[in-house]
């Protein structure tokens, strides 16, 4: 019989080594992955920690929007203060400044000439931010010719009625007609020629003056003007045919700096009886170029009628104006002079009260104006040592109010010291407001 051996069943303490193994691997493993995880959360910011950074920043944006509150609030204060400042200030200048305009339309046909048209447009600008100071300020905005200028600027400090203080950009009191050369004032379309060519109308100067009325009796009234400027230059001309008008008409100083060291003094004194007539005496004196002491002297007469209470005379005014220059070291020109008298009637035909011309219309006028003037240029450019000139207008005007006037007129013009060389016609259309 076959003899079965026994089966051998493996001992327990074969496999006991890797046991162990994985015992302690099991263990350390245990022991490790706790110390990891303990590792990486220490390095992790704690829910109350994220908790204070978030307040934190919750904290800082509520400062900055409290800040930008304040900020906008302060801004809209200063803005508000602006905004009142600045209607206070618009509120008083339309109280105390005053802003106005004049101009002319004006159409020329001379015989030597083709038809032109021209005109001028001046801004007029007056306020009082003192009871005892105010200002006025006349800009000539230049057209046609497109080059603006100030023809008056200037500040006056009102002391007492007798004496008072001026200074800017002065109109020169030499003659009557510079001071009252507003075309919707005067009856006729263009200056006289003395006014334009002997007195070099529109006058005006840097300096300053002292003004002031001086009262008689109840009837009888003084004014005077006396002013320092830089005074007229030596760029005259002696050649009639150009441009600007020859004589002193392109002296004046252009309100450019003085060419010359010394000043010169202009003035002009008048007389007034009733409101009704006027005289005045101006008189001017300067050097007029550069490093010599030769001097330009002027005088002139004016004088105005206005009678009232006299029949015949009612309706009539008469004007009338003589202007003389001598100029010393210069022969061309040596000596300018010259005059006109003016002869204005108005009138109004009360059947014309219901026409176009009439109605709606407070005080409308008819005019008829008639002017007679020389003037005379002493001159070596000339072979007979002079020129003349002569003068003689027709004109007639309407006005339906006082402030906007039609005109239209005719004259003669002869010589060669005259502002137009040949004869023509002239009309105009003149307001200001």
């Amino acid at each position: 019989m076959k003899q079965h051996r026994p089966r051998l069943h493996p001992s327990p303490d074969h496999h006991r080594p890797v046991g162990d193994v994985v015992a302690v691997l099991t263990l350390l493993l245990c022991m490790l992955i706790p110390s990891l995880l303990l590792a990486q959360t220490s390095h992790m910011p704690s829910r109350s920690d994220k908790d204070n950074t978030v307040e934190q920043l919750k904290h800082q944006l509520h400062q900055i929007e409290e800040q930008h509150r304040k900020e906008l609030a302060d801004l809209k204060e200063r803005l508000g203060v602006v905004e009142q400042r600045q209607s206070s200030l618009s509120d008083e200048l339309a109280q105390n400044i005053r802003v106005g305009a004049y101009g002319a339309v004006i159409f020329e046909s001379l015989q030597d000439r083709r038809s032109t048209h021209d005109g001028n447009f001046e801004v007029l600008i007056s306020g009082q931010f003192h009871d005892r100071i105010r200002v006025y300020t006349e800009i000539d905005l230049g057209l046609p010719h497109g080059t603006a200028e100030a023809e008056q600027a200037y500040v006056d400090l009102l002391l007492t009625q007798p004496f008072n203080v001026r200074a800017g950009v002065l109109l020169i009191p030499f003659g009557k007609f510079n001071l009252d050369h507003f075309d919707p004032r005067r009856d006729l379309i263009r200056p006289p020629s003395v006014a334009r060519l002997v007195t070099p109308t529109t006058w005006s100067d840097l300096g300053f003056g002292a003004f002031g009325l001086i009262p008689i009796s109840d009837n009888i009234k003084a004014t005077y003007e006396v002013q320092v400027i830089n005074g007229l230059t030596d760029k005259f001309l002696a050649t009639p045919g150009h441009l600007p008008d020859p004589g002193l008409q392109s002296a004046r100083s252009g309100l450019h700096t003085d060419n010359n060291g010394d000043k010169a003094v202009v003035g002009r004194g008048t007389m007034k009886f009733y409101d009704q007539y006027e005289i005045g005496f101006s008189g001017y004196r300067g050097a007029y170029k550069p490093g010599s002491a030769d001097m330009i002297t002027g005088m002139a007469f004016d004088a105005e009628f206005k009678p009232r209470n006299i029949k015949i005379w009612d309706h009539f005014q008469l004007r009338s104006e003589f202007a003389r220059f001598d100029l010393q070291g210069s022969t061309t020109p040596s000596s300018l002079w010259g005059y006109y008298i003016q002869l204005t009637y108005r009138f109004w035909p009360s059947a014309l009260n219901s026409t176009i011309l009439g109605r709606h219309f407070n005080n409308p006028t008819f005019a008829l104006v008639g002017l007679y003037g020389r003037t005379k240029m002493n001159t070596a450019a000339s072979p007979t040592g002079s020129l003349n000139g002569e003068q003689m207008i027709v004109g007639f005007n309407y006005r339906p109010v006082e402030d906007y006037v039609f005109k239209m007129e005719y004259q003669f013009n002869n010589g060669q010291f005259n502002q137009f060389p040949s004869d023509g016609f002239l009309t105009s259309i003149a307001w200001i407001f």
